[in-house]
């Protein structure tokens, strides 16, 4: 598959998980209790992924320097804070308004990626960022 079929699904499933736990909120369900299934339920499906990939998993944790390791694992745990966070803004406030702030994630990405990778971002990247970010602020109003 194209990476750009891999961006859909992700979006499909990162806005199904901000649905539900939107619903959960609306529900009036705990927000730490909700965070904590959710990293549990985030685990599980880890778990499973290295039971199907173990060879692989085991192979690159060979061949891994410790530095590089480092790399994924705060990143979970900044995925974890994010999710916390986005549970508590879900619960607290507007669906649209909320998930739009947290997609603007793109534009941090891209600016790290630029500075730290070298990625280019061509000038007409560059204006539909705006556009996006413009659009954000006005759903925000």
């Amino acid at each position: 598959m194209t990476w750009w079929i891999y961006a859909l699904i992700t979006m499909l499933m990162f806005g199904t998980t901000n649905f539900l736990v939107k619903y959960a909120g609306h529900s009036n369900m705990d927000s730490i209790f909700t965070s904590i299934v959710l990293w549990l339920a985030t685990g599980a499906t880890g778990l499973i992924f290295l039971l199907i990939y173990r060879d692989n998993f085991f192979s690159n944790l060979k061949n891994t320097s410790p530095w590089l390791l480092l790399l994924p694992i705060f990143a979970g745990v900044a995925l974890a804070i994010g999710m916390y966070a986005i549970k508590i803004a879900l619960t607290n406030g507007p669906a649209g308004p909320t998930v739009a702030i947290t997609a603007a994630n793109a534009f941090l990405v891209a600016l790290l990626a630029y500075i730290f990778i070298g990625e280019e971002i061509s000038p007409i990247k560059m204006v539909g960022m705006v556009v996006i970010f413009a659009g954000i602020i006005l759903m925000t109003l």
